[in-house]
């Protein structure tokens, strides 16, 4: 009995599903790796708006006066935060957590200061 052997002109479907997969799957690295930069604006203890504050993906938190000027830099890493001037020179490291005060996000509203209640009136 012969042999015969039928070739069959079908596209090659697990090449075609493999190449589908490596795409989807880095598509979803590029966008799982998209940190966005966190801005946090810093007022006075009267309202006064006194600048901002700006954290990269990277962790490194930049401070800006009023008049957008940095004043400061600072990263913390492993529990030891380290300070650098506006230049980037380096000011030395605290091993104490630096907190920064929560206030509010940039671009939220602000506030209408509240009167103060009396009570018993």
């Amino acid at each position: 009995m012969k042999s015969t052997q039928v070739e069959a002109n079908y596209p090659n479907y697990f090449a075609l599903f493999n190449k589908s997969i490596l795409i989807l799957l880095v598509a979803t690295q590029l966008i799982l790796s998209i940190r966005p930069a966190f801005a946090q604006a810093i007022y006075g203890p009267e309202g006064q708006y006194r600048g901002y504050s700006q954290t990269s993906p990277s962790g490194v938190t930049n401070v800006y006066n009023a008049a957008g000027q940095n004043t400061q830099s600072f990263q913390t890493d492993n529990g030891q935060t380290s300070f650098y001037s506006p230049q980037g020179q380096y000011q030395g490291t605290a091993t104490a957590p630096v907190v920064m005060q929560s206030n509010t996000t940039l671009g939220a509203p602000r506030q209408a200061p509240q009167a103060p209640s009396v009570k018993g009136w």
